[in-house]
């Protein structure tokens, strides 16, 4: 004894699979719903029994099947589509299973169709690119609390969906509540299709979008096709990228871009300018904490200022080495930066213990008086901030910037709100809070990619007051020879001892010439 479920596809005759032809030929008895009979009747053998019922008896159908299963009988029951999708092999296997022992007698078989969402899917082109699903709208055996389940995880999970059953002449509403339930995470403009009768001579198909496609134009022969947020219209096609053109990064480079690109899409803020943009997806790629959006504060858009002054050559110092490593080296190479920590320099120390402040007040009050116009920036010392803003407020320092974000508990929240309230009008990004640190400093710190190094005549010419005044310097002919061609001499500036070689006296006094205010801890 021999059951087979035959799936026939969806009515066109090219579209029923050669092995499920050749198993209906062998067939000695054939049931199924008349309507569906009509599709195979060609390809059965003379004499074979064909037994057809009405569209709501598929129990009576499975039950006259395995009755028909008698010895030397090979019994199909035909399915439209595919025989195991919202057809009849489950109830069939089903009913076999509940016979027992009865039941083992019976060899079962399950001959795979043509689903009628793939054959939309072939006279769409390439809507099924993706991840996909099949929802049935018919709450005849499945309750509709169910289906709003099934529904808005489809939506939600962002695949393309195939609507079947979505329509009767009773059930008129249901087609609504899915597009309504869509409507909560898709776009309106999303591509959908009705593809009505696929395969079948009556076949039409209509183009439309998921807030206008027209509900009442769809029927129990019609499969609806809900494009995901990829889905795109491509003449009379609609195509679903697989995402080859968006794999995953695999160079350095590459991965650093995508993460850019993954973390810019997050944000909300309307108020940050490009640059600024920039900086709060820096900090946030650096640190993996979104919160950073929130705390970045740059009143007067400085960035694009600093930005021009560092593509000029400036001075980057900052107030631990940590942030001095943090600086980009392709663009202290590209760009010819200088980057200045004091904080371990012998004198740095001399002064620390000399005076009983901390290194890193030492080291940044030696960096203000070496590098005046310098682009100064903390990321971890609240009293290295404040050393700067005792600077600032004594009227005598003005550097190209301040970038503040120490981190941690003590004296930090402090140190950023003095500096925001000061009253200097000195460009500065702030990260306001406890938040910051070492890694986060930089991140504004060095000039856009694309920016161009200036050529020599041009980087004198920055508006930035970041050049400390030429030393007095003498024009020197070339040895044992004339001057060069067109009157052009070389330009030999004295330059002044290192200051770190002079005696410590002599430093003090230097320092001590800057009215510094109370020196903060």
């Amino acid at each position: 004894m021999k059951l087979s479920v035959v799936g026939i596809g969806p009515g066109g005759a090219d579209y029923i699979l050669p092995l499920a032809a050749r198993v209906l030929g062998e067939a000695d008895v054939v049931i199924g719903y008349k309507f569906y009979l009509q599709f195979v009747q060609h390809l059965l053998r003379p004499g074979c029994e064909v037994v057809g019922n009405a569209m709501m008896e598929e129990e009576e159908r499975a039950r006259l099947a395995v009755a028909a299963c008698t010895a030397h009988r090979h019994v199909v029951v035909v399915s439209s589509g595919d025989a195991g999708i919202y057809a009849m092999a489950a109830l069939i296997y089903e009913h076999v299973a509940s016979l027992g022992a009865q039941g083992d007698s019976i060899e079962l078989q399950t001959i795979p169709g043509i689903s009628a969402f793939l054959a939309a899917g072939g006279k769409l082109g390439a809507v099924l690119g993706h991840d996909f699903c099949c929802v049935s709208l018919s709450d005849l055996m499945t309750p509709w609390r169910t289906i709003e389940r099934r529904l808005e995880a489809a939506a939600l999970g962002d695949f393309v969906t195939t609507l079947y059953n979505p329509r009767s002449q009773k059930r008129t509403w249901q087609i609504e509540r899915a597009r309504a339930l869509f409507l909560r995470h898709r776009s309106p403009d999303t591509p959908v299709a009705l593809v009505r009768q696929v395969t079948r001579p009556e076949e039409r198909i209509l183009h439309s979008t998921l807030a206008e496609f027209p509900a009442a134009e769809v029927d129990m022969f019609t499969v609806v096709v809900i494009g995901n947020a990829e889905t795109f219209r491509f003449r009379d096609f609609l195509v679903t990228p697989r995402g080859f053109s968006s794999r995953k990064p695999v160079t350095g480079p590459a991965i650093q871009q995508e993460s850019f690109r993954l973390i810019a899409d997050r944000l909300t803020r309307t108020d940050l300018s490009p640059a600024d943009r920039t900086a709060v997806v820096r900090c946030i790629h650096t640190t993996a904490d979104f919160e950073y959006e929130r705390l970045y504060h740059a009143p007067g858009d400085p960035l694009p200022r600093w930005h021009d002054y560092l593509a000029r050559g400036g001075t980057i110092v900052s107030d631990v080495t940590m942030v001095q490593s943090g600086v980009s080296k392709e663009f202290v190479r590209r760009f010819g930066l200088q980057v200045h920590c004091c904080l371990n320099e012998p004198e740095a120390v001399e002064l620390a213990q000399a005076e009983g402040i901390t290194r890193a007040q030492a080291g940044m009050r030696l960096a203000m008086a070496r590098h005046p116009g310098a682009l100064f920036a903390v990321g971890n010392a609240p009293t290295a901030l404040n050393e700067l803003s005792d600077g600032l407020q004594s009227g005598t320092f003005r550097p190209a910037g301040v970038i503040a974000a120490p981190v941690g508990f003590v004296n930090v929240v402090e140190s950023k709100l003095r500096l925001r309230h000061l009253g200097v009008d000195v460009p500065c990004v702030i990260i306001e809070g406890n938040k910051g640190g070492s890694g986060v400093a930089p991140r504004s710190s060095t000039p856009p990619a694309h920016s161009k190094r200036p050529s020599p005549h041009e980087r004198h010419g920055s508006d930035i007051h970041d050049h400390r005044p030429a030393q007095p310097g003498r024009l020197r002919a070339r040895r044992g020879g004339p001057p060069r061609a067109g009157g052009a001499h070389r330009v030999c500036r004295r330059r002044a001892p290192p200051h770190h070689h002079r005696p410590l006296a002599a430093r003090r006094a230097s320092l001590d010439r800057l009215p510094l205010g109370a020196r903060t801890a």
